[in-house]
This record gives C-alpha cells, structure tokens and sequence, in this order.
C-alpha cells in the first residue's frame, strides 16, 4: 500500500516540477518550440543585439544542415574525421557568406555539424 503512495507522490511531483520549468521558459520569454536542441539561446548569445534573431539563427543552421548534407552525398567513402573536418570548412564560408559582425565559435560550428549529421535522413 505505502509503495502505491510513494509512487502517487513521486508523479505529481514530476508533473508540479514540468509545470516549473514550464513556467520559468515563459517568464524568461523562451519559446520551445523555437528553441532548437539548446541550439538557438546559445547562438543568439554569441551574436551581436542587432543580429540576434530567430531568422538569423534559422539561416545559420540551413547554412550549416546544407555544408553537412552536400558533404554526405559527395564523400561517402571517406572517413568521419574528414568528412566533418570539410563540413567545417564549407559551414565556414558559408556563415562567413552571412556578414555575420560577431562569427560562431569554431567549436560551436563543430557541434552544430554533428547534431546536423546526426539528424540526416538515412538513405
């Protein structure tokens, strides 16, 4: 009986703490749905106050997703390492193509390149 309790008590404090947090995105002004894995609150840090927008944040992850996706198809029988390495130099210019005042970090493009190759459809 007291295990029955125990686990009545447990949920409803997982449903008050999602409710929380919940609530502590909507006074931050923090959509979820606008949020990309974490991806875009750090990019809009990184980017000057006149650049920090979603629409910049979503070219910049196009820019990104179309470097990884044309590396793919290209060079299929080469390893990972290089393959990312490339993906790296081709999201470089193509960012640097953005005129972007404040560029990415190198190791946020490079997380942005795996979570990109990460979510590419298997073919």
């Amino acid at each position: 009986m007291s295990s029955i309790v125990l686990q009545y008590v447990l949920i409803v404090f997982l449903v008050v703490g999602i409710a929380y947090l919940v609530y502590i995105l909507k006074d931050k002004g923090i959509g979820i749905k606008d949020d990309y894995f974490g991806i875009a609150s750090f990019i809009l840090s990184t980017l000057s106050q006149d650049e920090a927008t979603p629409e910049n944040v979503k070219k910049i992850i196009r820019a990104v997703g179309k470097a990884v996706e044309y590396v793919e198809v290209n060079y299929k029988d080469e390893d990972n390492a290089m393959k990312e390495d490339t993906a790296m130099e081709l999201s470089k210019e193509s960012l640097a193509a953005l005129n972007l005042t404040n560029p990415l970090p190198e190791d946020s493009i490079r997380y942005i390149v795996r979570l990109a190759a990460a979510l590419l459809p298997k073919k």
